[in-house]
Formats: C-alpha cells, sequence, structure tokens
C-alpha cells in the first residue's frame, strides 16, 4: 500500500521533533556537565589556593594549628573532602579519605611527576558509588628543592550535579509539553495543506470523467489558493474547450450533412427519371456539382485551418510591397465587384514594406474584400485603406452593409461563428474564412479586428509590423 502524503508528512515531522528534542537533552546535560564541572574546579582550585597561602604564611605552631582548623572548616562550607598530608607520609597515592575504589588510588607517573615539581593536578576518579572530582595542590614556596606538604580536595562529582536533576525534570515535562503543541499545530497544518490536495484530487478525478462542473472550494489567498484557483481556471478552459469542440464537431456534421442531402436527394432523382428513361433535368446536376464543390472548400478549409494552427507551419516570409499586393488583389476582385454593381476605392502607401508569405497574405486580402463585397453590396462602395501607424502596416477594408451587433465582433473569428445563420448561408462561404485569415496574420506577429456600427457598415482591420531592414 502506497504511504500517502499525510503520513509521510507527519512521520517526517514527528522524527525531526523527536530527534531534535533527543539532540537538545544530551546537549543541554553536555553543556552543563562540562560548564559546571568547570566552575566547581576553579572553586575547589580557588579555596586550595587560598588555604596554601595561610600555610605559607605561617610562622609559629598557633598559626599552623589555625591552618589545619581552616582546612577543616572550609571542607564542612564546601561539601568536599579536603586532606592534608606531609610530604614524609606521601607515597604517590590519594589519601584513603577519599572513598576511590582499591584501584584508583595510585596515580599515574605523569601526575607524579608533576606534583613532586610544584603543579597543580586535576582528575577525577571512579568511586565505589560516584565518580569524584580531585585537585592535589603541593605546598610548595620558592627555593624549596620539592613540597612539603600536599593538599588534596576532592568531591563527589555527582554531587556536584545534583541542582540539574530537577532541571531535569523540568525539561522532561516541558519537552513533553511542547511535543503536544507540536503534534497539534502539525495536524492543523497537514488538514490545511492536505484536505485542500484531496480536494483537488478527487476534481481531477471528476474532470477525467468529463464532467467539467466540480470547482476547488478553498478560501485562502497563500500559495494552496493560488493553486486552487488555477485548478478553476483550467478547469473553466477545459469546460470552454470541450464546449467548443462539441459545438465544431456539431457545426462539421452539419455543414457536411447539408450538401450530402443535397447529394443524395437530387441524385435519387436523377436516377429515378433515369430507370424511367426520362430526360435528365440539367439544374438537378447542376446543383450536385455546387454541392460537391462546397463540400470540397468545406474540407480544403478544414485541413487548411488544422495546418496553420500547428506550430511547425512554415511560412515563406520575404520583404515586400504591401500596398502592391493590395493593387494586384483589388483588380481581381473588381470582376465580382463589377457584377453586384459595387465599387472599390484604394487609398494606398507604397511606401509600407512588411516581411511576409506573399501568398498567404493574399489569402488574407481576398477574404476580407470578398467579405465586404458579399455583406456590404447595398452600400454600393468599399473602401480599402494602407498606412502606417507605431511601426506596423495597417490595412483597412470596410463596407456600407448593414453592419454587425458589437457584441458579436470578438467572435467573428470563431469557426463556423454567423452573425445572421440565414442570410450566411444565401451569401454561401463555409465560415471558416476569418478563422484561417486570423491564423495567418497571427503567424505574421500580427492582429486582426472589427469594428462596426449596424446600419452603416463594418470594418476590418489587420496590423502586421513592418520591415525593419536594421534590425534584419
Amino acid at each position: 500500500m502506497r504511504a500517502s502524503l499525510r503520513l509521510k508528512t507527519w512521520f517526517f515531522i514527528v522524527l525531526f521533533t523527536l530527534t531534535s528534542m533527543v539532540s537538545l537533552v544530551f546537549l543541554t546535560n553536555y553543556l552543563y556537565e562540562s560548564f559546571y564541572l568547570t566552575h566547581q574546579t576553579e572553586q575547589l582550585e580557588g579555596r586550595g589556593n587560598n588555604l596554601a597561602q595561610v600555610y605559607y604564611q605561617a610562622e609559629t605552631p598557633e598559626q599552623l594549628d589555625y591552618f589545619y582548623d581552616l582546612a577543616e572548616f572550609m571542607a564542612r562550607c564546601a561539601v568536599a573532602n579536603i586532606q592534608i598530608t606531609d610530604m614524609g607520609e606521601f607515597n604517590s597515592r590519594i589519601p584513603r579519605s577519599v572513598p576511590l575504589q582499591e584501584d584508583e588510588f595510585a596515580l599515574t607517573d605523569f601526575e607524579n611527576e608533576q606534583l613532586t615539581a610544584g603543579e597543580t593536578i586535576r582528575f577525577t576518579r571512579e568511586g565505589y558509588e560516584k565518580d569524584h572530582l580531585i585537585i592535589m595542590l603541593p605546598l610548595m614556596e620558592e627555593g624549596d628543592a620539592g613540597p612539603q606538604g600536599i593538599i588534596t580536595i576532592s568531591t563527589a562529582v555527582n554531587a556536584a550535579f545534583s541542582p540539574f536533576e530537577s532541571l531535569r525534570g523540568i525539561l522532561f515535562l516541558s519537552m513533553g509539553v511542547a511535543f503536544v503543541v507540536i503534534v497539534f499545530v502539525l495536524h492543523k497544518m497537514t488538514n490545511y495543506v492536505i484536505d485542500p490536495i484531496r480536494r483537488m484530487i478527487a476534481a481531477s478525478k471528476s474532470w477525467g470523467e468529463g464532467d467539467f462542473s466540480q470547482k476547488v472550494d478553498v478560501k485562502t489567498t497563500d500559495e494552496i489558493g493560488q493553486l486552487a484557483d488555477a485548478f478553476n481556471q483550467m478547469t473553466y478552459s477545459l469546460d470552454e474547450a470541450d464546449k467548443k469542440k462539441q459545438e465544431f464537431l456539431g457545426n462539421v456534421s452539419h455543414e457536411l450533412r447539408t450538401p450530402l442531402s443535397y447529394l443524395k436527394g437530387y441524385s435519387e432523382v436523377l436516377l429515378e427519371k433515369h430507370r424511367k428513361g426520362e430526360a435528365l433535368d440539367e439544374k438537378h446536376i447542376e446543383k450536385i456539382q455546387a454541392e460537391g464543390n462546397r463540400m470540397e472548400k468545406l474540407i480544403h478549409d478544414l485541413l487548411d485551418l488544422a495546418r496553420l494552427e500547428g506550430d511547425t507551419y512554415p511560412m515563406d516570409k520575404m520583404p515586400m510591397p504591401l500596398a502592391q499586393l493590395v493593387e494586384d488583389v483589388c483588380e481581381r476582385m473588381n470582376l465580382i465587384a463589377e457584377k453586384d454593381d459595387v465599387t472599390v476605392n484604394l487609398e494606398l502607401d507604397y511606401g509600407i514594406i512588411i516581411e511576409g508569405d506573399e501568398s498567404r497574405l493574399e489569402q488574407v486580402i481576398s477574404n476580407l474584400i470578398e467579405n465586404a463585397i458579399r455583406y456590404g453590396k447595398q452600400g454600393k462602395q468599399i473602401d480599402v485603406s494602407l498606412e502606417q501607424a507605431d511601426g506596423k502596416a495597417v490595412l483597412r477594408v470596410r463596407d456600407y452593409g448593414a453592419g454587425m451587433p458589437p457584441e458579436t465582433l470578438t467572435r467573428l473569428t470563431e469557426r463556423f461563428y454567423r452573425v445572421d445563420r440565414t442570410r450566411s448561408k444565401q451569401l454561401g462561404g463555409t465560415g471558416l474564412g476569418l478563422t484561417i485569415v486570423n491564423e495567418i496574420v497571427k503567424k505574421h506577429d500580427g492582429q486582426l479586428s472589427f469594428e462596426s456600427v449596424e446600419g452603416e457598415g463594418a470594418t476590418a482591420i489587420v496590423q502586421i509590423p513592418c520591415f525593419d531592414d536594421e534590425m534584419n
């Protein structure tokens, strides 16, 4: 069974907390013992030095008695054992008054050499129940050949640490309380982080099944909330894409079904007449041909759009005078315009150079002018202008037809979108022309937009960056 993120989080944080607490206990114990032991050593050694000074200053038997009395008094006050040993009694061993194990009394050769040389030695030895801190100070004045005696001060190390025992209990209690608090906070934090992730997982499963109505409900504004918002935005985009896909499939099937229905119907009529030996109606044959051409155009546009929407579709770009291309296209389109009694007016800046694919841009211009003639012929004229603005070539194609509602302008480049489906069917077209135009313009780093006022006509605007010889 795969461990959940919540379990992993709990495991690692609890492990980290316990490790930190145990390390803290050992570190605290080590530091306390080290500092306390150093302090205790310095304190006992200071008392020993003070006692040695009294010995050095003693000149009479009374003063020497005072020295021994002071040693006894200091031993009681310091909770330590103080032993004065004459050198005649010293046998390189620790005095028996220190309760050590039998094999711990003897001094090492190095310790003995230090002591006889007049140096103070400090060490710990193992006792029967407790370890002992031992300081041995030689009573040796300047000019003496060797120590006159030894002051031995010892104290049980465990006794030195007795104040820490009560602190240890407080420390463990504090750690227990801290652990409970950490576990509580950890529980809240994991719920805060994991629960939204679980909701995202549940929502993702619903999205995978095609249900985009599920949303991730997270109220926070932090990274978790931002992630949830991103998920919800992605859901909205997927939902919109799914709707557009369904709409596209519906439109494609509808656009193909209509000519197929005509083809089937007229072919059945012709077949029936042929069986009866009747003369074939030329109008039926022309209708079949027209619907076949319409299907061919639709399939061609679908394939063309699919290629343009791909990231790897090549554009054969080169520097070119855009005005000349516009003029050439308008000359060819004049034949169509004259049939509908429409005049094409040109106002072109012939100095504009762009870098583009001539055949594709010709497709753009032809489509826009054809649409203007088709939908604006009642206005009897269309205006085609080309100018430069802000480093861009701006092409405008304006008709004076019925115009369009403002809310429809942003949808004109959608596949199969028609402002007036009935009128569009009468005027022909596949419903993909402006979609293809928009893709071609984007391939030229340009922008396609529209302006319209109902009853006054519409304007298609293409903006493409001008050719910069220095940059290229």
